[in-house]
């Protein structure tokens, strides 16, 4: 039987659970400190990629970490764990994101040490790892900045079956939302897609991080034209990487 306890480590982060789970996951490259704790080292890059751990080294060679049992955005996130190993020698981690008081908790708990030639060892190496691993993160979250959005909108259900969209008189609806966000400063841009008729993008900068689900509540609900299914709307969170000139 085997009874060394699992790791169980919990960390605030200034972020909504949306915004917590997006950079754990999708943005895992941005803060994994490969060059300490990795396969091929510095230079490699790791992602969740079709429900796989996966790093990828600069020659193109990969290396498996481990499977997705689990994907309950933004909620739970549950992972087999095996970095330089075969799968058949892999641990179990489990991450929860809880919304706490304006931030959100993030829970890890790592299990199944009876894999490892040396259970307690082994244990007793992660228990030293994950605290720097999860100081990585945390600064990553917080130090995202302004929340970025681009709103990809579509004709929704109740989409005329004939002429143009913007001629409908619900369309008000939707540039009544636009002007709002210009007047809140959040508008960056907003316009159609040329060659998609009837769609269109807009990017809005939400001031502090983490405010992916106020930007989705606005895109959902404070846009007359979305909750009347005028127009459908998917929330992506952006994060800009160039520019020709700094934001002011």
């Amino acid at each position: 039987m085997n009874t060394v306890p699992l790791i169980h480590r919990e960390i605030l982060v200034d972020a909504d659970p949306e915004t917590a789970f997006e950079v754990f996951t999708a943005r895992v490259a941005r803060w994994w400190p490969v060059d300490a704790h990795s396969v091929y080292g510095a230079g490699s890059t790791v992602a969740f990629d079709g429900g796989q751990i996966v790093e990828r080294a600069p020659d193109g060679a990969t290396s498996l970490w481990g499977t997705v049992t689990r994907w309950e955005p933004p909620g739970a996130l549950a992972f087999s764990w095996h970095p330089g190993h075969p799968p058949d020698r892999a641990s179990h981690v489990q991450v929860t994101f809880a919304a706490a008081a304006g931030q959100t908790l993030v829970t890890l708990e790592h299990t199944g040490w009876e894999v490892f030639a040396d259970p307690a060892a082994a244990r007793a190496e992660y228990d030293h790892g994950w605290p720097a691993v999860l100081d990585r993160y945390r600064e990553c979250v917080g130090g995202a900045g302004d929340t970025w959005v681009a709103l990809m909108h579509r004709p929704g259900p109740a989409a005329p079956a004939t002429g143009p969209l913007v001629e409908d008189p619900r369309f008000a609806e939707h540039v009544a939302f636009l002007n709002r966000m210009r007047d809140a400063g959040y508008l960056v841009a907003a316009g159609p897609m040329g060659d998609r008729p009837g769609e269109g993008m807009t990017i809005l900068r939400l001031p502090w991080p983490g405010q992916l689900a106020t930007a989705t509540r606005l895109a959902t609900e404070d846009d007359a034209s979305v909750a009347g299914g005028l127009l459908a709307v998917t929330v992506r969170w952006w994060q800009p990487m160039m520019a020709a000139e700094p934001w002011g």
